[in-house]
């Protein structure tokens, strides 16, 4: 019963797809981590329907991209956004590290995260619209599966890298998790995506697999050096900063 409660933790703290009320225990969170990459699955699906619903309806190719690049946000309510957000401001503040973790607990929102958002989109519009544009149903299937396997590589992050510290909802979760186990759900899923890409075009999937760790790998080395380790915010950031890497990746590829 704890792992199909986790299964709710995890959609109803990451997304807002509606789920049922249950009364939680502390235990019940020990496989939230595991179940979180599944709403990147979701949110791939619908991404992929709606290309393809749009070109059924005739719909503009620059209204398409728009629309692929709001679902994201609907689904999981922006948290991620949040994050990445927080995170610009954070580090832009080039203050101590002390002054930067506040910076990510700190409601309000700051120029810097402001202009960096409206950057990312400009990118992730500019690469995505190429790949609608652009690209074959294989490596649009690449693209939908980026949602997964960024949440795939975050999950690792979470529950293997240090936390900055010992407070916040990330710590909450990971701090019960029941780490052997839930790596093991995550080995498995990001085994799964990979062969799944692998299947949809073996070049493609190699670039986005190798971009995606290549930003974990930053994104470690980042966290830990102005930071002190990983926080949910990080987490976030994280997110939007793979996918728009591991969708460039496939833009690129197209245009070549």
């Amino acid at each position: 019963m704890s792992i199909i409660k986790s299964l709710v933790i995890a959609f109803s703290m990451y997304s807002k797809i509606p789920m049922p009320h249950l009364e939680l225990d502390e235990k019940d969170m020990k496989y939230v981590m595991g179940f979180f990459p599944l709403i990147g699955l979701i949110t791939g699906a619908y991404v992929y329907g709606w290309i393809y619903a749009g070109e059924i309806l005739y719909v503009p190719d620059i209204s398409r991209t728009l629309v692929l690049i709001i679902l994201p946000v609907i689904i999981t309510g922006g948290i991620h956004v949040d994050g990445y957000m927080d995170t610009c401001d954070a580090l832009n503040s080039y203050g101590d590290r002390e002054k930067k973790l506040a910076i990510l607990k700190d409601s309000h929102i700051g120029a810097f995260a402001v202009i960096k958002l409206l950057v990312y989109y400009v990118l992730y519009f500019a690469a995505a619209f190429i790949v609608v544009q652009k690209a074959g149903n294989m490596q649009i299937i690449i693209m939908a599966f980026t949602f997964y396997l960024s949440r795939i590589i975050s999950g690792l992050a979470a529950v293997n890298f240090r936390g900055a510290r010992n407070n916040g909802m990330l710590h909450t979760f990971t701090s019960v998790t029941a780490r052997k186990r839930v790596n093991i759900m995550l080995v498995m899923q990001l085994i799964l995506c990979i062969s799944c890409m692998c299947m949809c075009s073996i070049i493609t999937a190699i670039v986005v697999v190798i971009v995606a760790f290549l930003v974990l790998l930053y994104y470690r080395h980042m966290a830990y050096k102005q930071f002190g380790g990983v926080t949910g915010d990080l987490a976030g950031y994280l997110l939007c900063v793979s996918e728009l890497c591991m969708t460039a990746a496939i833009a690129v590829i197209t245009l070549i």
